[in-house]
């Protein structure tokens, strides 16, 4: 029988061709994982296996409400992949240590090997019980996000590991038993509940003598099941474990000791474990153990989010944090807008624009930089205008929040208008906030509840009226003063700063131009091509790769039966006003007062400037004195 040499040879060349080129058949676009069949997969693994290595661009991989028993691993040779899940989207098996042959980092549940991968709105739980190390969530990626996620489990339930991998857990659930919180990376938790189910340690850390900042935990809190009355904040489970709380709330369950050496005196020789400015019973720092530390002002202001993920002091290694570089926190200040740069703006299409002349009055008491909160070493500055004739009741007070796209503006843009405010009988406050530059959503709204609650707790030295405050905005300093109105004492948004016993709630709300929604078929945010929209470098993800964080950071999804009186000034700009009419509805629904004037042919800016900004100040003044019974 004779070879057909040529046929022969064309197919060869096929199947060097199919399997040369297999990763141009694997996915590289977006996928959904459901149980029920409506997705791309049924199983998240399925879903990882069919995404292509070494992805050049983000894909998301939407995972919908379910149970999902599966042991899950996310490759090496994976990364740039954000799994969202939606609000009862658990993973959940059951391995465990001394199960036939496997050791305790067999023993996960979900194991994430890939560098940038984000993780968000999972629970996450290894169901094997009681039995030792029982492992929910191993991480080595590098440059790893976690946000609003829960972790289930007892024994050893997040291994954070790799000796150059850096990791960031926000407003996450993190339960266990002994050692829940364990490994070698340079992972910084914040905004996370740490829960202790039985007597135990919370972290038990591996840093490589060379890195500089292990586990950091900032602004969490630590709880304990009702019996539980004997943790300690750590013990190495290397010699040089470096472990620090910041400004963290610690139960009643803390030892006084604090931390524990696991036996070895060398470890008190070499261990770092500090704290700073931690609260409740368990932060009594008079009796912990003398090898600890408490943190100066100088060291904590080492403790930032760039510093803590720069790198390690290993050149080779030292690759640049992903999302800040992407996102654009610089940590300094962007002064592309200003009034006057909003002035020639508006001048071009609005040719009747006019600049209000800036000029203190008589009448006016100024007061400025005064300090109403800090961040490390960062002061958050207001300053006050209140009316120079002494009054012998408390005044109402005004809260006013300039804007610039979350990313820009500076205070001083509405210090006519709060001059003009005061020399009618309010007490106006002008702070300052964390912009996009600085730190992403939500630090600005902590920042401005936390100036809220500052008022309150001050109001005797300015002599306010705590329950007759309005909250004022311009732009995107409009849209936080809708939120802050219809968040008021809502623990998810009122961040750890300043004083938690003072209120965030207020009594009105004025809202100049501000958009209601971010994902209203009205808002221009987010539609952009690029993704560059001034709401996405604020929350960090373009709106196709977050939108239930777009939607639950807009004012209309929290709009409801608490929300106070609420004044909207508009320009003829349609998408500065996404929103509003839906939330109005709300209002009315629950026989809540509103208003609406809208200006126009008027720019964006119309408040800052002649002929409208006069009109502006009485349409405010005339809301105010109806909607706080001012006499």
């Amino acid at each position: 029988m004779k070879t057909n040499h040529s046929y022969t040879f064309i197919v060869l060349l096929c199947l060097i061709s199919f399997f040369g080129n297999s990763q141009a058949l694997k996915i590289q676009h977006d996928l959904v994982v459901a149980k029920d069949g409506s997705g791309d997969f049924r199983y998240i693994q399925d879903a990882i296996d069919a995404v292509r290595v070494y992805l050049p661009n983000q894909i998301t991989i939407r995972i919908k409400k379910g149970i999902y028993k599966e042991k899950v691993t996310i490759p090496s040779t994976l990364s740039n992949i954000a799994i969202i899940g939606e609000d009862s989207t658990v993973i959940s098996y059951n391995d465990f240590s001394g199960k036939g042959k496997m050791e305790t980092f067999d023993s996960y549940t979900l194991r994430v090997l890939g560098n940038d991968i984000t993780l968000e709105n999972l629970i996450i739980e290894n169901t094997a019980g009681r039995v030792g190390q029982a492992v929910a969530l191993h991480i080595e990626g590098d440059r790893c996000v976690i946000k609003k996620c829960s972790f289930l489990g007892n024994q050893d339930t997040i291994f954070a590991a790799g000796d150059n991998s850096r990791q960031h857990f926000v407003d996450c659930y993190i339960e266990g038993t002994v050692d829940f919180i364990f490994g070698s990376a340079t992972v910084l938790f914040e905004n996370c509940v740490i829960h202790s189910k039985t007597n135990g340690y919370v972290t038990a850390t591996s840093t490589p003598k060379w890195v500089n900042y292990g586990y950091v935990f900032k602004n969490c809190k630590l709880t304990a099941s009702a019996d539980v009355n004997k943790v300690y904040l750590g013990r190495p489970w290397r010699s040089y474990a470096k472990t620090v709380f910041i400004n963290c709330q610690l139960g009643k369950h803390i030892l006084p000791e604090g931390w524990d050496p696991w036996g070895k005196v060398e470890n008190e020789k070499t261990t770092f474990y500090a704290e700073y400015g931690s609260t409740g019973e368990g932060a009594k720092t008079d009796a912990r153990v003398g090898w600890s530390h408490q943190l100066t002002e100088k060291q904590i202001s080492e403790y930032t989010l760039e510093n803590i993920f720069s790198g390690n002091p290993n050149p080779a290694l030292n690759a640049f944090w992903h999302q800040p570089a992407h996102f654009g926190i610089t940590g300094k200040v962007d002064t592309s807008y200003s009034n006057y740069s909003a002035y020639l703006n508006s001048k071009k299409s609005h040719p009747v624009t006019e600049i209000v002349p800036e000029k203190s009055l008589p009448s006016v008491l100024e007061s400025k930089n005064i300090t109403y909160g800090k961040i490390g070493n960062r002061a958050l500055l207001l300053d006050v205008f209140s009316p120079k004739k002494k009054s012998e009741k408390p005044l109402p007070a005004v809260m006013i929040i300039h804007g610039g796209g979350w990313r820009t503006g500076n205070r001083t843009q509405h210090y006519q208008l709060a001059r003009r405010l005061a020399e009618q009988g309010y007490v106006c406050f002008t702070p300052e906030y964390r912009l996009s530059t600085e730190a992403l959503y939500p630090a600005a709204v902590h920042d401005l509840k936390t100036a809220l609650r500052w008022m309150r707790e001050n109001a005797t030295e300015w002599n306010i009226d705590v329950d007759k405050i309005a909250v004022l905005g311009f732009s995107a300093g409009g849209e936080l003063a809708s939120f802050m109105g219809v968040t008021a004492e809502n623990p998810t948004y009122e961040g750890a700063n300043g004083n938690l016993k003072f209120s965030s709630k207020v009594q009105a709300i004025v809202d100049i131009d501000g958009t209601l929604s971010f994902v209203h078929p009205e808002s221009g945010e987010g539609n952009d091509s690029k993704g560059t929209s001034a709401a996405t470098y604020w929350f960090g993800y373009p709106k196709k790769d977050n939108p239930q964080l777009w939607d639950e950071a807009s004012p209309l999804f929290h709009v409801g039966a608490n929300t106070p009186p609420t004044l909207f000034l508009n320009s003829s700009v349609d998408r500065m006003h996404a929103g509003r009419d839906d939330f109005r509805k709300v209002l009315d629904q629950y026989k809540i007062y509103s208003e609406v004037h809208t200006f126009a042919d008027a720019p964006h800016s119309f408040c800052l400037f002649n002929p409208w900004f006069e009109p502006t100040v009485k349409y405010i003044s005339a809301f105010l004195k109806k909607t706080l019974a001012i006499k």
